[in-house]
């Protein structure tokens, strides 16, 4: 398989995307497995990468509207809008968080630096690994996922540990290795590798606390 790349960066932006980490849902229709964000939004369509868009109402106290605020390229500095990436993937460990992908993404364009990662004018996957969706949440690594419990057009992947409690509501299980195939074919990128994970013990007392109730 040969690596989907993007257009021809803008030179004024410079050629080296910056490397970060992403958790995606799991999202199935009739193409396939598609990406999708941990928040209510559209799938990331596969080998497009679009520049980030914003309306240009919110500011920066965070989602509050503004409406006398304009349209600016993506992402601003007085503005919450951009593609974002962790600089760690022990970030993406979160209590109750809904993530089924863990990957690398690429970002280009206009780029912003925080504390703990990046927004970004333009993204892609650049390596993508399905996991275990309730090791996830609790810092369980590195999550290998047996079978891939489908509700609806979600998909929920869960360990040997966890197969059962996935299925038992769940409308089709399949098998996760063939479903991590097809989704690495789909976006053109390589696996990403397991010693990448976020470590175990770098989560937070919330999490851990978590682990304990779900054992």
């Amino acid at each position: 398989m040969v690596a989907w790349n993007p257009a021809r960066l803008r030179a004024d932006d410079g050629t080296e995307p910056i490397v970060g980490f992403r958790a995606w849902r799991l999202a199935l229709d009739r193409d396939g497995p598609r990406l999708a964000p941990t928040t209510p939004r559209p799938v990331w369509p596969p080998r497009e990468a679009p520049a980030a868009t914003c309306s240009g109402t919110h500011t920066r106290l965070y989602l509050v509207f503004d409406p006398t605020a304009k349209p600016h390229r993506c992402p601003d500095e007085g503005c919450t809008c951009g593609w974002y990436a962790a600089r760690e993937a022990s970030t993406l460990v979160r209590p109750g968080g809904p993530a089924a992908v863990i990957g690398q993404v690429s970002l280009w364009g206009k780029v912003i630096e925080h504390a703990r990662g990046w927004r970004a004018e333009h993204a892609y996957p650049a390596r993508l690994r399905l996991v275990c969706s309730r090791c996830a949440r609790t810092g369980r690594w590195p999550a290998r996922p047996t079978i891939v419990a489908i509700s609806g057009a979600t998909g929920e992947p869960a360990c040997s540990v966890h197969a059962e409690r996935a299925a038992r509501r769940a409308d089709l299980e399949l098998a996760a290795r063939a479903l991590e195939h097809d989704l690495l074919d789909a976006y053109a990128v390589e696996l990403l590798p397991e010693e990448l994970l976020p470590e175990a013990d770098r989560i937070d007392l919330l999490t851990r606390i978590r682990r304990g109730i779900e054992h």
